[in-house]
This record gives C-alpha cells, sequence and structure tokens, in this order.
C-alpha cells in the first residue's frame, strides 16, 4: 500500500511537504506569553473589583451627603433595610406582657468597612408607666441575619396596652464608639386581641427612627375656586416642642401638594413655640383632581448652624375636601415619615425628583472631587445647599467616611 499524503498533499512525516514541524522554543514562548496574559487579567480583575468597592463607598458618601441637604428628601428615601420577627402573648395570670425577638433578615451594614453587622435588638416602651425601661438581646456577631430567641417580660395591666407602643431597634454594636442605629419598628399595642389569639407573631419591616417626642397642632384653612385653584392659608401652630431641651424654635413650615410641581414654605417665626403665619399659597388643582391628591404640611425648625429639624408634619386626604365649602381645621403633628403616604407623596414632589437627578449627575460626573478622591489623615467638609437651606458634613478619617 503506497504512503498516505495529507490534506494538502505532503505526506505526514516529511516535514518539506506540508507538516510544521515541532518547535520547542517557540512553544515554550508562547506559553510564557499566555501565562502572563492570564495574570494580567487576574491582576485587573482584583484591582477592578477594589476600584468597583471604592466606587461604591464613594457613592454611600454621595447619597449620605444629599441625604443630609434637605430633610423632607431624607425623609422620602432612606436606605434603611432589613425585618425584624417578633412573637407577642400576654399572661393574664401573671399580668406581663411577653414579647419575643426571634430574628432579623436581610439587614444592612451600617460599617463601611463591613459588610456584615453586630446587630442586638433592643426594646423600649412608649410611654413607659411602670418604669420596665429598657430590654436588650445578646449582640450576634457578623451577621445580617441573625437568630436571637429571646424572651422579655414587661409587667403591665391588660388596660395599659390600648395606650402603649412597643419601639423595637435593631442596632449595630460598634466597640470603638457609639452603636449604629439599623432600623426601627413602632407595634401599637392596640392591634392585637389576646383575648381572642393568645399569639400574635408577624415579620416586621424596619423604617427609620420615629420622633415620638412630636408634639403640637398646626391650624390651617383651604378653599377651591373655579377653574384650578386651591388656596391653602397656613393660620398658626400651637405648643411646639424644640428638639434641643430647654430651647425654643425658629419654626417654618413648607407645603406641597401631591401631583403638583409646587412646593411652598412660610416666613420664619424666630423664638416662637406658638408661630402665627396666615400666609395663603396657590395650588394648580383641577376639581377633578382633588380626589387623587394630598396636601402634606411640614413643620421645621429652621437652624442656620446645622441642618434643620422636623417638628412633625400633617397630610390632609383632599378627597375629604368640599371644593364647594371653606375648610378651617386644626390638626395633631405627628412624626409620619415611615407612612407609606407620606413616603409615596414626597417622592412625587418635583424637588425630591430633581434631588435624584441632582444626585445622579454628580455620581456621573464624579463630582464634588473630595469625595471621589484618595484620602490620608483626617478631613472634614462642610456643604450648604442654599434652595434647601441646609448644610451637610462629612468626616473622612484615613480614608473611611463616618458620622
Amino acid at each position: 500500500m503506497g504512503q498516505q499524503n495529507s490534506k494538502y498533499g505532503g505526506s505526514q512525516n516529511d516535514p518539506e511537504k506540508g507538516v510544521i514541524p515541532q518547535n520547542t522554543k517557540k512553544i515554550h514562548g508562547l506559553s510564557r506569553i499566555l501565562t502572563t496574559k492570564a495574570e494580567h487579567r487576574r491582576e485587573v480583575a482584583v484591582q477592578g473589583w477594589d476600584k468597583h468597592d471604592q466606587n461604591m463607598r464613594n457613592m454611600q458618601m454621595l447619597k449620605g451627603l444629599f441625604k443630609q441637604l434637605d430633610p423632607s428628601v431624607m425623609k422620602a428615601t432612606g436606605e434603611v433595610r432589613g425585618e425584624v420577627q417578633l412573637s407577642y402573648k400576654y399572661d393574664f395570670k401573671r399580668h406581663l406582657l411577653l414579647v419575643k425577638v426571634i430574628k432579623c433578615r436581610e439587614l444592612r451594614s451600617k460599617d463601611l468597612r463591613s459588610k456584615m453587622s453586630d446587630p442586638y435588638v433592643k426594646l423600649t416602651l412608649n410611654p413607659d408607666p411602670v418604669g420596665a425601661g429598657e430590654r436588650r438581646t445578646a449582640v450576634v456577631r457578623q451577621s445580617n441575619d441573625p437568630v436571637f430567641d429571646e424572651i422579655f417580660a414587661f409587667p403591665l395591666e391588660e388596660s395599659d396596652l390600648s395606650d402603649l407602643k412597643m419601639v423595637v431597634q435593631v442596632m449595630d454594636a460598634d466597640i470603638m464608639g457609639e452603636d449604629d442605629f439599623i432600623g426601627e419598628v413602632v407595634v401599637e399595642m392596640n392591634t392585637f386581641n389576646f383575648r381572642e389569639s393568645p399569639f400574635h407573631t408577624a415579620w416586621y419591616s424596619l423604617n427609620m427612627e420615629t420622633d415620638l417626642n412630636v408634639s403640637g397642632d398646626l391650624e390651617i384653612s383651604a378653599e377651591f375656586q373655579l377653574p384650578s385653584s386651591l388656596f391653602v392659608t397656613v393660620r398658626r401652630a400651637h405648643s411646639l416642642i424644640a428638639r434641643d431641651e430647654g430651647k425654643t424654635a425658629d419654626p417654618f413650615v413648607k407645603l406641597t401638594v401631591t401631583g403638583t410641581s409646587s412646593m411652598f414654605q412660610t416666613q420664619v417665626i424666630q423664638d416662637s413655640l406658638d408661630p402665627e403665619w396666615n400666609e395663603t399659597f396657590e395650588f394648580d388643582v383641577t376639581q377633578e383632581e382633588l380626589s387623587n391628591r394630598y396636601l402634606i404640611l411640614h413643620v421645621i425648625d429652621h437652624d442656620p448652624g446645622t441642618s434643620n429639624d422636623s417638628l412633625g408634619q400633617v397630610v390632609v386626604d383632599l378627597r375629604t375636601f368640599d371644593p364647594e365649602r371653606r375648610l378651617h381645621e386644626t390638626y395633631q403633628l405627628s412624626d409620619m415619615r415611615n407612612t407609606d403616604l407620606l413616603r409615596s407623596s414626597w417622592s412625587r414632589n418635583a424637588t425630591a425628583q430633581e434631588f435624584r437627578e441632582a444626585l445622579i449627575a454628580h455620581a456621573s460626573s464624579k463630582h464634588p472631587n473630595f469625595l471621589f478622591a484618595e484620602h490620608s489623615g483626617k478631613k472634614v467638609v462642610n456643604v450648604s445647599c442654599r434652595k434647601a437651606g441646609a448644610r451637610g458634613t462629612i468626616r473622612i478619617i484615613d480614608g473611611i467616611p463616618v458620622k
């Protein structure tokens, strides 16, 4: 049988007839090149992840700065995440309210240096009729899904339950400083009927911290004029409580109607807990739109030295407003920032949208520069926003942003 030729006509054993001979030096050289390229790709990948983490930290700093610049935006876009599972039972024989803290899930670490929290749960009554004080679980180290399974007893009469709130706070333990707030749930005890159902177990979504010390009321009036004018008059407020104990306030009122592009604010009244404004503002709303709109009023303590403080909110559902009659009411102020109604209403507000667009623009252009540059040592940066009438502060220690 004759010698078999290759596809290209050459002999498989004859290097001069189409078969490339093996070259050991070329093979080793090619191997070194491929190995070097692979190592380079791995190095670039590692550096890329480091850069990604740095960009994420920079974005957190930028978001934190924007949240400081406008209280209304902060209340609408708070970055609280996670849930806590609780179980309630009332012991009628021993007159004890039993609360079991079972576990949490999907918590957000507050420490930029670590992706894991050191969480614990803190329980308090509001008001506290028997001086039960604060109860705490043990700290679970390095977990965003901690399991506690701890039971706490509060000595209470059954009649006291209807007026009580249980404040449940999830905290991140910090051995180097003050513990960080992760999230909070305020549970109304009057929502439970222990006579009919002895146990109540549920998951609760964590919210921003609720100020239960908000007090006072706000008097307003409103009237509608065809074709599309809603006139709102901010009259006065009574019995406000200043955020700084022993001090007075410099209050003003921000107001908006959801679905419109208008936000107004009254003049600042200096040194008063019973301010009077009597200022009228016009919103462009048709009569048909009233049933889908809310009037939101936010009383704020003006503080030129630091960020403004919230003194409480009022939300008026305009479905209850009769356009043929004049409204004149006094509403109790409360901290409503964790209600779905207020959060969604602020999110539709044009000012909040403007802040979000500005945030995206700053992030895309990596501006201001100090947020996206490497730092060493200590640095304190103060930023003010004239339109929001607020200031923000960022402290950077060895490249790590802190409160």
